[in-house]
């Protein structure tokens, strides 16, 4: 009977309650799970893009030479990859074979030699393990943020997450390791629902220190927990606490910052790059992004009564106006997905545009040439890809590749954009939702 117990209380922990004691909820998790798990093992040992072996070359550089401060801009991102690597390559022969190559200056010597490595897709399977297991617990950790009580609409939520292209794609094909913040975003999140907002607003900051992202967040966030004037400050100097933290660490220890770095870093320049110039010269500067952000956060605080699932859609309006209006690299499309599968529960239309966005992203990766495109499949055949025709010569032939690409781009903007609307309808009648409710309690 306690044994039993016991795995009813690890059931409803890992499921949710409501999903556990619904049999047939519980049945159609584990299908959709499976499948999931199926598709991702499937792009595991396959694809890549450079960026992954430069992940992990900082890994090895930092476990050959002990230097901490290798990486300062993403530090914890570089340890939590330093200590996964010395555990991979202390188990598995494949990772030991191929640490040599990953201690190589020389990029293209690098990159070929791991692709012609005979383990490279051992190796590949291994070093993405590490974002199948974020991934897994963030697709458990995101039942818990919206719907409670209703098992049907969580089991949705569920299914829009494993099945998501942007998730599979960033993931296990571009081979990104954005999903580690999003995990400790989705933990601060959780934390926010339940009331716990010190440490809510200290977890976001952790997240920052992680990914930049996580700061565009912060604002609203802040605003959804204060509950006293002391709250304003105490809570927005808890957010940056993550990058101070690292900042003083770096400071004091290796002589150099963290925080300018950052801000003359291209996150932070994509941001300032959209401008409207009022005249001639660099003091009469409009930037775009920056003016939109101030009208979402100050829409978000003239909201009286801000529920949870307010303060999602307003980080899904957020996300969807930096990729509508800032250049953006495709791992960057990740940060959105959390907020709009819940959305897509209550708005099917949001899903379909969705994956119109995600069909446009595969024209935009043209923005990078080889890089992203045919090289991402070289470890199949690296001499065959190598060698391919890239797909801007070909564009070439017909018409001018960026003048192509960039109707693509504007196209996107306007899907965004089309999104946030419909996403601001969405909270307005969560709003009269709330009033609704509000007048029944007085009654």
């Amino acid at each position: 009977m306690a044994a039993k117990t016991f795995f009813n209380k690890i059931g409803s922990l890992i499921f949710t309650r409501e999903i556990f004691q619904d049999k047939k909820s519980l049945k159609t998790l584990y299908r959709y799970f499976l499948t999931g798990i199926l598709i991702r093992l499937v792009f595991l040992p396959f694809f890549f893009q450079r960026d992954l072996l430069s992940t992990y070359q900082r890994a090895a550089e930092t476990i050959s030479t002990g230097n901490l401060g290798y990486d300062n801009l993403q530090f914890i991102s570089n340890m939590i990859h330093s200590v996964y690597l010395f555990i991979m390559r202390s188990i598995f022969p494949a990772i030991n074979e191929l640490f040599s190559t990953l201690l190589v200056k020389d990029t293209w010597i690098s990159w070929l030699s791991f692709n012609s490595a005979y383990n490279v897709f051992t190796t590949l399977t291994l070093f993405k393990l590490l974002y199948l297991i974020f991934d897994i617990v963030c697709m458990f950790l995101i039942l818990r943020l919206s719907f409670d009580n209703k098992p049907e609409k969580k089991l949705q939520v569920f299914k829009f997450w494993i099945f998501n292209p942007i998730i599979i794609f960033v993931l296990y094909i571009f081979a990104r390791h954005d999903i580690i913040a999003v995990f400790v975003t989705l933990i601060a999140l959780l934390l926010a629902k339940k009331d716990r907002k010190y440490w809510a607003i200290i977890i976001l900051g952790l997240a920052v220190a992680l990914r930049f992202f996580p700061i565009l967040i912060l604002p609203v966030l802040v605003l959804y927990l204060v509950r006293s004037k002391k709250d304003y400050i105490i809570l927005s100097l808890a957010g940056v606490s993550g990058i101070a933290a690292l900042e003083i660490l770096f400071r004091f220890c290796f002589g150099t910052g963290v925080i300018f770095p950052l801000l003359n870093a291209q996150h932070f320049e994509y941001l300032l790059t959209p401008r409207l110039d009022l005249v001639a010269g660099s003091h009469g500067s409009i930037f775009i992004f920056i003016a939109v952000y101030i009208v979402i956060i100050l829409s978000f605080l003239h909201i009286k009564k801000k529920s949870f699932d307010i303060l999602l859609n307003y980080c899904a309006i957020i996300y969807l106006a930096y990729l509508g209006i800032c250049f953006f690299h495709p791992q960057y499309m990740i940060w959105v997905v959390p907020f709009l599968i819940i959305i897509f529960v209550r708005r099917k239309s949001l899903l379909y545009y969705h994956w119109v966005q995600f069909a446009l992203l595969m024209v935009l990766l043209i923005y990078w040439g080889d890089l992203v495109t045919k090289y991402v499949f070289a470890p199949i055949d690296h001499k065959y890809f190598v060698y391919l025709t890239g797909i801007i010569p070909i564009i070439e032939r017909f018409y001018d590749s960026a003048a192509f690409v960039n109707i693509f781009r504007s196209i996107f903007t306007g899907i965004s954009l089309w999104m946030i609307y419909l996403i601001y309808k969405d909270t307005k009648i969560l709003q009269m939702n709330e009033l609704e409710i509000k007048e029944i309690e007085k009654s």
